[in-house]
């Protein structure tokens, strides 16, 4: 293991690296991550054994400073997709730092769920839970695909004026959903079984996409819809009640630790969880929920590949580290979970302070200007990651996204590009829909 003061420069670093770019609109910080291997390395650039540092400071930051993008400028990743209605509200009535707040809430409640989970209940537990249940992954992948499409219920079939008016308004929401569950698990199903992308590009190939369904998508909706751009109040204080906190935490870790542990299961899936946990207490617990549910898919995921006796790799940060070294005393272990809490306090005075900033000169530069930059340098990230057929992909990838838009359905639905792949792969079905689509 590497010395302390070395492991608190590079978490510091990796803190300070996350909290600069989480913020701008359509950054992930994973995609920055695979980025900034793919062009400086690792070995060179950073120490190898402090890398798992680095990025465990990175992931704390992201997990608490992109609140900020998903409040002030509607731009979400796939886990904060259900984040943004309650907060545009906040937006639109110049409450959005109150937002960011109760965020915030639900973010430090998530750290200290997952800290003391992983030291006094995950080593002991987490291994037979998970060695019982794994074999399972299949129907819990099912189970939450059927709950996605059943939670959604016909809508506005009381506004056509004709029979088959109202029938098509009704059903276009989920019927849009499912079209673009298709789509996206077709493109997903291509990138990952054909030469569409590079081979060199193993640990990024499926970053362009995901770009296109939750980052492009939203960049051009901000360019397009033109949102106005409203003074934002400043005050410190939230509307919610400490039933609402306890209960939204409850829903969060709920749906943030399933999607940690499973493969595949991602923190949007999470996300629906806790949605409907806390969706009956109004838009303060949901806010909180989201919190709490975000800061345990991202920081938990990560912090199972430092678990001794069990080392899962969980998500496209942990690949990209688990590629170059993987921790593997316990004394790493305990080093990570006292800099995800140096990292928490970190990010939330700087989540709390940029958002301060952001409020008070909200007017200042619009929105649509961020927005054109930003549509830029995804591009670029897209074209260096992947090459030209990476572009492609964010291009298609992007309309699919918009698409979701079109129908007014849920985005998340675009991880059809994820799931339909997987659970094709897992019931032994490849080569049969290779050769059905023609690919091989």
């Amino acid at each position: 293991m590497i010395p302390l003061s070395d492991l608190l420069l590079w978490s510091f670093a990796g803190v300070l690296f996350g909290s600069l770019i989480s913020w701008i609109p359509g950054f992930h910080i994973f995609n920055i991550m695979a980025l900034l291997v793919a062009v400086f390395g690792v070995g060179e650039l950073i120490p190898v054994q402090a890398f798992p540092f680095f990025a465990i400071g990175a992931i704390v930051a992201y997990a608490y400073v992109s609140a900020i993008s998903s409040v002030y400028f509607s731009v979400a990743d796939e886990s904060a997709v259900f984040l943004l209605f309650p907060t545009q509200r906040y937006l639109l009535l110049g409450r959005g730092h109150e937002a960011v707040l109760l965020y915030l809430i639900g973010a430090v409640a998530g750290t200290l769920v997952l800290v003391l989970g992983a030291l006094f209940v995950f080593p002991k537990v987490l291994p037979p839970i998970y060695q019982a249940t794994s074999p399972y992954i299949t129907y819990f992948l099912v189970a939450i695909v059927v709950f996605m499409f059943m939670s959604e219920w016909p809508k506005e079939g009381d506004r056509g004026k004709t029979p088959l008016q109202r029938l098509w308004l009704a059903w276009r929401q989920i019927l849009g959903g499912i079209a673009v569950f298709l789509l996206s698990g077709i493109l997903g199903f291509a990138v990952m079984n054909t030469n569409l992308l590079p081979t060199t590009s193993a640990y990024t190939r499926l970053t362009p996409m995901f770009i296109g369904f939750f980052g492009m998508s939203w960049v051009l909706l901000n360019i397009l819809s033109n949102p106005p751009m409203l003074p934002q109040k400043l005050d410190d204080k939230v509307e919610s009640s400490v039933y609402n906190t306890l209960k939204a935490t409850f829903g969060g870790a709920l749906g943030g630790t399933i999607a940690a542990v499973y493969p595949i299961i991602t923190g949007g899936m999470g996300a629906l969880v806790a949605g409907h946990i806390t969706s009956q207490r109004g838009d303060d617990a949901f806010i909180i929920s989201q919190g709490v549910n975000r800061v345990i898919y991202y920081v938990g995921a990560f912090t199972l590949l430092f678990l001794p006796n069990l080392r899962l790799t969980r998500g496209a940060a942990a690949w990209l580290v688990s590629s170059v070294y993987t921790p593997k005393s316990y004394a790493e272990y305990l080093a990570a979970i006292g800099v995800i809490l140096l990292s928490a306090g970190i990010s939330f005075l700087f989540t709390y302070y940029l958002s301060k900033l952001i409020a008070r000169s909200f007017t200042v530069v619009h929105i649509r200007k961020l927005s054109y930059i930003v549509a830029v340098v995804l591009v670029v990230i897209s074209y260096v990651l992947t090459g030209p057929m990476g572009v492609v992909v964010l291009f298609v990838s992007t309309a699919i996204g918009m698409m979701a838009a079109a129908f007014n359905t849920r985005r998340s639905y675009c991880l059809g590009g994820l799931v339909l792949p997987v659970l094709i792969s897992m019931t032994g079905h490849t080569g049969e829909v290779m050769h059905l689509l023609g690919l091989g």
